[in-house]
C-alpha cells in the first residue's frame, strides 16, 4: 500500500533537472573548498549538487587541475 502511494506520488511531481551551477555559484565552491578538504562538504556550501562537481570534474581537465591544486595548497 506505502508502495503504491508513492509511485503515485512520484508520477504526480516528476523531478526536473537543476540548473548548471553559475560562475558565482563555482566561485563559492573553490572559496570554500580547503586543502585535503572534501568536495561534498564545499558543494554542499555553495549550493552545488556534488553530482554537478563530479560531472564537471570528469569532463574538464582545467577544473579537476585547480581542483586538486586548491586541495593540496594552503
Amino acid at each position: 500500500m506505502f508502495a503504491a502511494a508513492m509511485d503515485v506520488a512520484h508520477q504526480a511531481h516528476l523531478r526536473t533537472p537543476d540548473p548548471t551551477p553559475d560562475a558565482d555559484a563555482w566561485e563559492a565552491f573553490f572559496g570554500n573548498l580547503r586543502t585535503g578538504g572534501a568536495l561534498r562538504q564545499a558543494a554542499l556550501a555553495a549550493g552545488i549538487r556534488s553530482e554537478a562537481v563530479y560531472r564537471r570534474r570528469r569532463a574538464d581537465r582545467a577544473f579537476a587541475r585547480r581542483i586538486d591544486r586548491r586541495r593540496t595548497t594552503a
